[in-house]
């Protein structure tokens, strides 16, 4: 990551909300540092970008692939006085800016899958994980962002699940940084958005690009399953779920195929 690039591309608002940007040739996650960061008594906004992650995080403790040069490694510490149950809507917020990136860069036909991943069809593009972090009487959250960017064909079947890359599927080919930069940007206007109004205004856009709305699907919490349709997302940001038991709301869990769409071969 070239920093002098990143801060041509970053806009002034944001370069002003950022106390300190903290780029690294590799890192063995992102997030990991961010976390010391804070622990090191580290306060304000902090932009963390790693060319490579050695033990990339996903979520549910999943590996994320990281090589150096295939992707975007990128954590944002942002400070955090709200209460910890608005977590699960802030994934979604921070998978709804990530994805208005990638349409506005060109990449066509990206679809959410709740609570925080975009896809192309069943392939994934990028992935979010967010941590809440107490340290110094101070709480911060921090918005692990993973873009898959320009990923060889052989690491592309080293992953274990179907994968696409946003070079795959671009005419044009945007620099790294610019991506990195405008990503940033949206995410800090949309967490300031979310903090002032909630999420019902980008409840809209979520159902508009939610992968399995109206479909028959699994979440998966814990050891338990519930089967049913999805209806999309309430105003809070949970899955709204038509079983036969009536209607769900889900605020946890993952979301897996059905038994019938898996037999159709629509994959998680």
């Amino acid at each position: 990551m070239d920093r002098d690039k990143l801060n041509q591309y970053l806009t002034v608002n944001t370069s002003n909300q950022i106390s300190e940007i903290h780029l690294h040739s590799e890192l063995d996650s992102t997030n990991a540092e961010a976390l010391r960061l804070i622990e090191s008594g580290k306060t304000g906004i902090h932009l963390v970008i790693s060319d490579a992650q050695s033990a990339g995080k996903g979520r549910r403790g999943r590996t994320w692939l990281s090589p150096a040069g295939s992707g975007l490694y990128l954590s944002l510490v942002y400070p955090f006085s709200e209460s910890a149950d608005k977590l699960q809507a802030l994934s979604l917020v921070t998978a709804l800016s990530v994805h208005h990136v990638l349409l506005g860069f060109g990449a066509k036909g990206l679809m959410l899958k709740w609570p925080n991943d975009i896809l192309l069809g069943d392939k994934k593009i990028s992935g979010i994980l967010l941590e809440l972090k107490r340290a110094n009487a101070r709480s911060f959250v921090v918005f692990g962002i993973g873009v898959n960017y320009d990923f060889s064909d052989q690491q592309k079947l080293s992953v274990d699940r179907p994968v696409v890359d946003l070079m795959g599927i671009l005419q044009t080919k945007p620099e790294l940084e610019l991506v990195a930069a405008i990503i940033t940007g949206k995410l800090l206007q949309n967490i300031l958005e979310f903090l002032c109004a909630g999420f019902s205004n980008f409840q809209l856009p979520w159902n508009q690009y939610d992968r399995y709305i109206s479909s028959e699907i699994v979440i998966q919490r814990g050891g338990k399953k519930l089967i049913g349709q999805s209806k999309g997302v309430d105003e809070t940001g949970a899955l709204v779920i038509q079983s036969t038991n009536g209607i769900k709301r889900i605020s946890g869990g993952e979301v897996l195929p059905s038994l019938r769409e898996a037999s159709e071969g629509i994959l998680s």
